[in-house]
């Protein structure tokens, strides 16, 4: 299982927008593309000196980054603290749809200023990707960041009304949408499936608005 830092590390990146990728950050910051790789794959562990770094860029406390931050659970921006990022939360349905203007909504505060109409969080209640997205924690899905292979998606199979979370791999020349477990079913890009957002912040306590 990966450290709290790589999932960190990698949940960090994830959340910028427009989308980053690590090779980006590794020219940015002047480090090794397959460092960066190395770190957010759990097989070794940034010095104090580019964990600086990496806080300074992705905007969140080294604490956080190191799981220390016991209090939220959340990045501390390093912007102003009057500035809160919020989602709205809602059901799986109005993910389907895109429906999120409700003016009655709970907001979950989130890492990131996603632009308006762009991101919603859902509250996780399957076990098909426990290794990342844990039954209970919630999941903000963004239309902002690109679908691609590695990232984790919300999507619906079909006529489903019922979206799922699945990871998105490329095998030989088939893309699939897969699951941690085998009591839940994969399935092929080519088979009605319609990718509505990808993954990118997985939030386990929370903190609303």
């Amino acid at each position: 299982m990966k450290s709290t830092l790589a999932q960190r590390l990698k949940a960090a990146r994830a959340a910028i927008h427009p989308e980053i990728t690590q090779r980006q950050i590794a020219k940015e910051l002047d480090l090794s593309p397959s460092a960066v790789n190395l770190w957010e794959a759990g097989k070794t562990e940034p010095s104090a000196g580019d964990l600086a770094k990496l806080s300074a860029r992705y905007k969140v406390s080294t604490d956080w980054l190191l799981g220390a931050d016991n209090a939220t659970n959340l990045p501390a921006q390093a912007h102003s603290a009057k500035t809160i990022n919020t989602v709205p939360i809602v059901p799986p349905s109005s993910m389907v749809r895109w429906s999120l203007e409700n003016s009655e909504a709970t907001l979950l505060q989130t890492t990131v200023a996603y632009p308006q109409q762009t991101a919603a969080a859902m509250l996780v209640t399957s076990d098909s990707l426990a290794s990342v997205c844990p039954s209970g924690s919630y999941a903000v899905i963004s239309k902002g960041h690109q679908a691609e292979p590695g990232r984790v998606v919300l999507a619906t199979i079909g006529n489903s009304t019922e979206p799922v979370l699945r990871k998105y791999i490329r095998e030989g020349s088939e893309n699939l949408l897969v699951s941690d477990d085998v009591r839940f079913p994969s399935y092929r890009l080519d088979d009605g499936v319609n990718i509505i957002g990808c993954v990118t912040e997985i939030i386990i306590r929370k903190v609303l608005i």
